[in-house]
């Protein structure tokens, strides 16, 4: 049984299907009885139980180092059925009110650092009967009875009107990052909004000269910043025409090319502007468990030049509320201790010039094919492209084929797909596929 991608699946799932609000949001929730529990911020996990193993198991496929006295202590389980159990796996520190997500990898990389494993939920289970999440918690805690470093959330039920109460109770009072509230069809997670004041990197826009999105970032230097995320709600259209004649006139050249939702590509602009956004959540790491990364930029010349990826956060569900013309572009207003202030950590974010993009040898294009139609006020593009990218000394895959799709009419102009090959061969393969699959009866070849 292949338990990484099942993992993958259910973590994709869930992080999908999470309804983010506020104590202020109390309304969205649905009456009658609701089940509550604390948010742990650690790292997603899985526990793993058969007639042959009992692992901690990530999306990522690193397994927990069986030295750990978790891992000793789950093998003392008695168990011949099999059945995965997620949970959130957390360190205790006693320098901090709560545990911490940067805590467990510190304590993995530790020879004695303990960690702790809080299940919450059933990913694949033999027994049957489980139709509710009370029935869930009930067996997986028969199954955990008696563990010191395993053990199920614990969880109360409320109804609605009684969520206020215990927010202030479980968040505020005992310094937790939030709750996570169930019924038996959705995921609720409350927390409270994250204000940060953010640098304004770049923006799309739309029609009638106004922002339809911009892209943040924070300081790292007073001139190296890095990207964050992108915020596409900003107030009314005036506002956005306003953002817009502010913006437009900071424009600057930048070699990198980072596109929106939509396909569209982001105009750079000098960071002159600092804008107060207010997010429902930031991450860390993508579903599969690796850790976010975006792109690092230094301002040269009056231009933004990219750097290299590096570690990050992705900042969710955000609106912005004002631009903040007392804050100055730097570390202290807008850099890395906004994030550290409302428990987001990363060691150590620094740049590296032996990565830096502009030092790495520039990526061959080896094959290209380019195809049109045309329309009555259209003209359609299909490229079809493999690349060696010629960067042995790095993580790169040896080539890429890029298939880009462009019709300016489209809701969504630009469509693109990368994929990564360590043979030629497969390259060529996949770029035949698609050929095959997207030319058909009206695109008409166009000679390079």
């Amino acid at each position: 049984m292949n338990y990484e991608q099942i993992i993958k699946q259910y973590k994709s799932f869930i992080a999908s299907s999470y309804i983010s609000l506020t104590p202020e949001q109390i309304n969205i929730l649905p009456k009658g009885k609701l089940h509550v529990s604390k948010k742990y911020d650690g790292l997603f996990c899985c526990l793993i139980l058969n007639s042959k193993d009992k692992i901690l198991l990530m999306p990522n496929g690193i397994q927990i180092p069986e030295d750990k006295k978790i891992i000793k202590e789950l093998q003392k389980i008695e168990f011949e059925d099999e059945i995965i159990i997620a949970g959130e796996l957390y360190a205790l520190n006693e320098n901090s009110q709560r545990e911490r997500s940067s805590d467990v990898r510190a304590s993995l990389a530790q020879k004695n650092g303990q960690v702790y494993f809080a299940a919450f939920d059933i990913v694949q289970s033999s027994k049957g009967n489980l139709d509710n999440y009370p029935k869930k918690i009930e067996y997986i805690s028969e199954i955990l009875k008696g563990l010191e470093y395993s053990h199920v959330v614990e969880t109360h039920d409320y109804e609605a009107d009684s969520i206020a109460n215990a927010f202030q109770a479980m968040v505020i009072e005992n310094h937790n990052e939030g709750l996570i509230i169930r019924d038996n069809q959705r995921i609720y997670k409350m927390k409270q909004n994250i204000d940060l004041d953010l640098i304004i990197l770049a923006y799309t826009s739309q029609q009638h000269n106004s922002i339809r999105s911009i892209a943040l970032g924070i300081a790292l230097s007073d001139k190296e910043f890095l990207h964050v995320g992108s915020v596409g709600t900003l107030g009314s259209n005036k506002e956005r025409e306003e953002l817009y004649n502010h913006l437009s006139k900071l424009k600057c050249e930048s070699s990198y090319r980072m596109s929106s939702s939509n396909g569209s590509l982001y105009q750079f602009v000098i960071p002159k502007i600092v804008i107060n956004i207010s997010a429902k959540d930031v991450q860390m790491e993508r579903h599969d468990s690796s850790p976010v990364s975006h792109i690092a930029l230094v301002l040269e010349d009056n231009k933004l030049k990219p750097l290299h990826l590096a570690p990050s956060f992705s900042i969710i569900h955000a609106n912005a509320n004002e631009i903040r013309l007392d804050k100055k572009i730097n570390i202290e207003d807008c850099g890395i201790n906004q994030f550290e202030r409302a428990g987001f950590f990363i060691k150590d974010i620094k740049t590296n010039p032996d990565e830096y993009i502009s030092s790495m040898r520039p990526s061959e294009i080896i094959k290209k094919e380019v195809f049109t139609k045309k329309s009555k006020d259209d003209i359609s593009i299909k490229k079809f492209m493999i690349l060696k990218t010629r960067k042995k000394e790095t993580d790169y895959p040896k080539y890429l084929f890029y298939y880009l799709d462009m019709s300016e009419k489209r809701k969504i102009p630009i469509q693109r797909d990368v994929r990564p090959f360590h043979n030629i061969k497969s390259a060529e393969i996949m770029m035949e596929s698609y050929m095959e699959k997207n030319i058909k009866k009206g695109w008409e070849k166009y000679n390079l």
